[in-house]
């Protein structure tokens, strides 16, 4: 798909990278995440598994404020 738009539509180098690692990567990154959650929960670890979705979310959320007001002092 991704590369059936690139030869019909003029699309920059930055862009193409952007798509591939950008858009892709986070695809990937999601997968795993969500897939080692419900791993944890079908084998029982219910807790465990509740306990890595918060604080994953949380401390993602947590270093891009902390990112952000450390950018923001530059």
């Amino acid at each position: 798909f991704i590369e059936l738009a690139a030869l019909r539509f003029e699309v920059s180098q930055e862009f193409r990278s952007f798509i591939a690692v950008g858009i892709l990567g986070a695809f990937t990154t999601f997968s795993t995440f969500s897939l080692d959650a419900v791993a944890l929960y079908e084998r029982g670890r219910t807790l465990a598994a509740g306990a890595y979705v918060l604080l994953s979310v949380v401390l993602c959320i947590t270093a891009l404020f902390a990112g952000m007001t450390a950018i923001r002092r530059l």
